[in-house]
């Protein structure tokens, strides 16, 4: 038979309380759900238009104030990356971006492939 001495039962009520006070400090998740910080890309469809110009590409502009793009537009696949003029639109549908056929070519992109978009450094 064990006899515990009352030291060791207040050191082990010491512990419980010391758990009980670590666990009460932590926020609930709902808290930290509010502190979301906004997408840097977004992945979407590429679109090749014969009407835009070389060296640019059309973008809706909430899609380009989702990501922070005001001027330039890096559009990535495969490792490879393009930098282009960024032409804001509201008619463009959210996920898609246009950019002139050439350009893709040097991407080895595809109409209506899935590429990264973000905002050009």
């Amino acid at each position: 038979m064990i006899v515990m001495s009352n030291n060791e039962n207040e050191k082990e009520e010491e512990k419980k309380v010391d758990i009980k006070t670590l666990v009460s400090v932590i926020p609930p998740a709902s808290a930290l759900k509010g502190s979301k910080a906004p997408p840097k890309e977004k992945r979407v469809k590429i679109r090749k238009r014969n009407d835009v110009d070389k060296g640019f590409a059309i973008i809706s502009s909430k899609l380009a104030k989702d990501l922070g793009i005001t001027n330039d537009v890096e559009i990535s696949v495969k490792g490879k990356r393009i930098k282009l003029k960024a032409i804001l639109q509201e008619e463009i549908l959210e996920l898609e971006v246009w950019a002139n056929p050439q350009d893709l070519v040097t991407l080895g992109i595809e109409d209506n492939s899935t590429v990264t978009v973000r905002a050009s450094k």
